[in-house]
């Protein structure tokens, strides 16, 4: 080899010599600046921790509270069961409400059922026409009932 060629890979190996070990040096600093993040993100992982685990205690000690408070409103809330031998003697008032019963069938009160008895069905009408029986007020759809009985022509009906 001539001496030039020897020289110049000399320099090269030394050039490379330095940068091998600015490259170490600098892996080094990242490795070092890794452990210290490492160690701040353990530091503030444990911190976020704590503070959830004591925020959950707290929250805990209020929901325990909250039931407490909420039983105690309860009991003052329920009245106190009464005795059957406390309850007062039915008045000829009081037997003139009560349900009647047929054995085991109740006898109902009030108006008896039709014989006939409208249907009740789904109809479509023009927004409009709604309006204006609605308009009205109570009662349209009544009022709708009659005028389609008078547009079909048939007779109207009587209450009952």
């Amino acid at each position: 080899m001539p001496a030039k060629e020897i020289s110049s890979t000399k320099k090269l190996r030394g050039e490379q010599l330095k940068l091998s070990k600015k490259v170490r040096s600098d892996l080094n600093e990242l490795r070092s600046e890794l452990r210290k993040l490492s160690k701040e993100v353990a530091r503030v992982r444990g911190a976020a921790q704590t503070e959830w685990v004591q925020r959950s205690e707290e929250l805990r000690s209020e929901l325990g509270s909250a039931l407490k408070r909420s039983k105690e409103l309860r009991s003052k809330l329920l009245k106190p069961r009464i005795d059957d031998d406390d309850a007062p003697e039915w008045t000829k008032e009081d037997f003139a409400r009560a349900d009647l019963y047929h054995g085991d069938k109740l006898i109902r009160r009030g108006r008896p059922p039709s014989d006939n008895p409208k249907q009740a069905l789904k109809l479509r009408i023009d927004p409009d026409v709604v309006e204006h029986f609605r308009a009205t007020g109570p009662g349209w759809q009544t009022r709708i009932n009659a005028a389609l009985r008078r547009a079909a022509k048939l007779p109207m009906r009587k209450a009952g």
